[in-house]
């Protein structure tokens, strides 16, 4: 029999991907900012699991911060939402719950964690958003700590150049849990925005192939 980690480990699989990805290919309403009414969340069918109770408990016990669950005193009903990670269209900046970054004063560090495998695409190409509206980025390289930003058994580091992101007037927002998040130009960031690369294991510097 499944504990109640496990049980809550599947329930918050499931309830991120509706929040990022599918609350609009399952009918739920999104709101502007990202935000789900719990009360139309419960009324379908699939998602009847997600009592206020648990809801709670899953937000709570997330190491990652992932989700914000309030009281909306003008509808009169809770509302949760996720904190990054979108591929829904929600709003950029303070209406969406997230913070511009305006100065590289407030961003003392930057850095995505990714794997070999991917390297040599990032090489050329640059670091993809993929199917997100941004791309990731720790604001620590303490990869032995619970970091939201990237995971703990990544192989490579890329720190950002935050001061030439922003001085080419690319946007950088930071979430309610801490996360970096950059659109980048297209949908990449292109590798001459690379300030260093290293192996996360022996901090040896990666070369960088500058896209332009």
């Amino acid at each position: 029999m499944a504990s109640n980690q496990q049980i809550n480990t599947q329930l918050s699989k499931k309830l991120s991907w509706l929040l990022r990805h599918g609350a609009k290919t399952e009918g739920i309403t999104i709101r502007a900012d990202g935000f789900v009414s719990v009360p139309d969340l419960q009324k379908h069918p699939r998602y009847l699991c997600f009592t206020l109770e648990k809801l709670k408990e899953i937000a709570a016990a997330d190491a990652k911060q992932r989700y914000t669950l309030r009281w909306n005193p003008e509808l009169g009903v809770h509302e949760i939402r996720a904190n990054q990670g979108h591929s829904l269209a929600v709003l950029e900046g303070e209406a969406g719950g997230l913070e511009n970054i305006t100065h590289v004063s407030q961003v003392p560090l930057a850095v995505h964690g990714t794997y070999y495998r991917h390297w040599g695409a990032i090489r050329s190409q640059g670091l993809s958003r993929m199917n997100r509206n941004h791309v990731h980025f720790a604001c620590s390289d303490e990869t032995n700590s619970t970091l939201s930003g990237f995971r703990s058994d990544c192989q490579i580091l890329i720190y950002l150049n935050v001061e030439k992101v922003l001085a080419d007037g690319i946007p950088i927002y930071r979430s309610s849990n801490n996360v970096l998040l950059c659109p980048g130009i297209e949908g990449f960031i292109h590798s001459s925005y690379f300030q260093r690369v290293v192996d996360k294991k022996t901090g040896q510097p990666l070369q960088i192939d500058h896209c332009y």
